[in-house]
């Protein structure tokens, strides 16, 4: 069974543990405060989805990361070591953070294995500055979670990581054997997914009628030109008789949307999970990535249906305006700091499993030392999450959207030990709490915009989630 074999990898990694852990040692005697050791090794493939699922009750952190498409999962238990950022310099506090733990850390980690060595869940508030319900405790502006175990897998081979605080006396054997046994427990036998509950019931958050009558104002806005596009976000509740399962939703949207970036931050007793298709900026080596994700449009019930649809959402002018908005945006922002950025002249479909939307890659080289989390606060937020001219948009959104959003539609991912890693923009998303949760999803708001029109993307949007949930439709 795995745990065994996570139980004899670690007394196998001993004497490295030891000898990361004497420098360590030697360099917190040195600088006065702790030091982070990180040991990583390979063990057998298995579900980084199960210990996820068994931490609960364990620990009051947990996260998953997934791209079932590319064969990725990651999933944390436990903190390290965490980091919480405010106010609008949250990007930035949280850059110098985690450079100022990498800089003494120990580390033995082997790249050639699955997010080897020291690996930090990251998410962070759409805006500081809107308005704060309460409902998103232990969500700060911004959040590093560093876990004590990271179990990963590529498909092929799969590591763990253990983390640590070491002092003048820390014993790093107590320490990563204690570890050992907590996986082995958590891990000693086969999991499979609960089947999702059906008992649940939904509400808006706002009163009927109101989240169009936003919109109608938002368009009287557009068209009197103090905006060119304003993102407006819409709440549903769901409550259900029976708990909520955040793991068995997590199975659920890795079966049925494996293009997606599958996420789960967990704190306490919420947890904020998703399934975005919308990738913000990723940073490989020098290769930076990014997608512009704007214009959306319902799947078909046939073929022939949908090939239709995904042709009448290339052809409108409103959605093209829209996504073109959008392009521009992030090609600007990422060629003050790439070269050879590079972006197809037209935008194609990407589909997934409810709704398809307009979609341009972006690449780029990077010029200087650029780390992940510089490249997220140049581009958050893009237009498709907050709107155009970007100041104006957020003031609006503000003063009358009447809602918190918290960390939807804001980046969540992951940072390395060399300030490289991935975010995806924290859309299709849902705050889960035992017996409540928070579905959000938003639509672009231009000028010749309908408001009953951009309510039905939002029922359409909402679906993953509500299905995930058991909810069925809105």
């Amino acid at each position: 069974m795995l745990g065994m074999s996570v139980a004899t990898t670690a007394l196998r990694k001993v004497p490295s543990m030891e000898e990361q852990a004497e420098l360590a040692r030697r360099r917190a005697r040195r600088l006065g405060r702790p030091v982070l050791v990180s040991v990583t090794a390979e063990v057998k493939v298995r579900d980084p989805l199960a210990l996820f699922a068994r931490g609960i009750g364990v620990t009051h952190n947990r996260l998953f990361w997934s791209v079932p498409s590319r064969g990725l999962a990651v999933a944390g238990l436990g903190a390290a070591w965490s980091f919480a950022a405010s106010g609008p310099g949250r990007f930035a506090q949280a850059a110098e953070a985690w450079r100022d733990l990498i800089a003494t850390a120990a580390i033995d980690a082997d790249p050639a294995l699955p997010f080897s060595g020291p690996m930090a869940a990251a998410g962070f508030t759409f805006d500081p500055l809107c308005p704060n319900d309460g409902g998103w405790d232990g969500y700060p502006d911004g959040l590093l979670l560093l876990p004590r175990l990271i179990l990963a897998t590529d498909g092929n081979r799969a590591s763990l990581t253990v983390n640590g605080l070491v002092g003048p006396s820390t014993s790093s054997i107590n320490l990563h054997l204690s570890a050992a046994r907590r996986l082995r427990d958590l891990l000693g036998r086969a999991w499979r997914a609960p089947r999702i509950g059906e008992a649940v019931t939904l509400r808006d958050a706002l009163p009927a009628g109101a989240w169009q009558a936003m919109v109608a104002d938002a368009v009287a806005d557009l068209r009197a030109g103090k905006l060119e596009k304003v993102v407006l976000a819409r709440e549903v509740l769901a409550h259900t008789a029976n708990p909520f399962d955040p793991a068995a939703t997590l199975a659920a949207l890795r079966r049925d949307y494996p293009e997606t970036f599958i996420f789960a931050v967990a704190r306490g007793g919420q947890t904020f999970l998703g399934a975005s298709p919308e990738r913000l900026v990723s940073l490989e080596g020098r290769t930076v990535l990014a997608s512009s994700l704007a214009g959306s449009m319902k799947r078909g019930a046939t073929p022939e249906e949908d090939a239709a649809l995904g042709q009448a959402l290339l052809a409108s002018a409103k959605d093209r305006g829209e996504h073109a908005v959008v392009t521009r945006m992030l090609r600007a922002a990422l060629e003050q700091v790439c070269t050879e950025v590079t972006a197809p002249d037209e935008p194609t479909l990407m589909r997934v499993r409810n709704v398809q939307h307009l979609y341009t890659p972006l690449t780029g080289q990077i010029i200087d030392q650029v780390g992940v989390l510089d490249l997220v606060e140049r581009l958050h937020p893009t237009p498709a999450l907050g709107g155009q001219p970007r100041e104006t948009a957020l003031a609006w959104i503000r003063e009358r959207e009447q809602l918190d959003r918290g960390w939807y539609g804001a980046p969540v991912g992951w940072i390395d030990a060399r300030g490289q890693g991935e975010f995806a923009v924290a859309i299709r998303s849902a705050l889960v709490g035992k017996y409540t949760a928070r579905l959000f999803a938003g639509a672009g708001i231009v000028a010749d915009s309908d408001p009953a029109r951009e309510e039905q993307e939002t029922v359409i949007k909402l679906r993953a989630m509500l299905g995930a949930l058991g909810a069925g439709n809105v």
